[in-house]
């Protein structure tokens, strides 16, 4: 796969460096073969895990996205493939920030303005309301004469 990564940088005139060989990383399971008695019998399990790291510098931010994406449409089935994009900004970059400011908070306006009060606002202060009442603030009264209390005044209302 790094050949194949290699030559593609060729023919897009991408300055590649590489492949340089990573440490590479070694799992190991081991499985017994029944699954009952016959601990004796087991069997060994190995994954190795090979890893290049190929470079590309100076190469146009385009080109480089369009290898990256040429690179996933054809790689081979198990090959994993992770890759770091760095793109350099000009020295006066807060300034191009500071242009692009307002029109980021007309975009953001209209999903801040989501955030207040709804619908369940008004349930919340119902719910204050209920919970002011007589009957709640008792502390300290059994549960009984709470009840018969709620009786009576329901009895009363109309």
């Amino acid at each position: 796969m790094a050949d194949f990564a290699l030559r593609a940088a060729y023919f897009l005139n991408l300055p590649a460096s590489g492949p340089v060989p990573l440490p590479q990383k070694v799992e190991r399971w081991t499985v017994i073969r029944s699954n009952f008695v016959h601990k004796k019998s087991q069997e060994n399990f190995e994954r190795k895990t090979l890893r290049r790291l190929i470079q590309i510098k100076d190469g146009h931010p385009e080109t480089v996205q369009t290898w990256l994406a040429y690179l996933r449409k054809h790689q081979f089935h198990g090959v994993g493939m992770k890759a770091n994009v760095w793109e350099y900004e000009p020295l006066d970059v807060s300034e191009t920030m500071d242009q692009s400011l307002a029109s980021l908070e007309e975009s953001l306006q209209s999903k801040l303005s989501m955030f207040g009060r709804s619908e369940s606002a008004k349930k919340s202060e119902s719910i204050m309301k209920t919970l002011d009442k007589q009957k709640y603030r008792q502390v300290g009264v059994p549960l009984t004469t709470v009840r018969e209390g709620a009786q009576t005044t329901t009895d009363n209302e109309p």
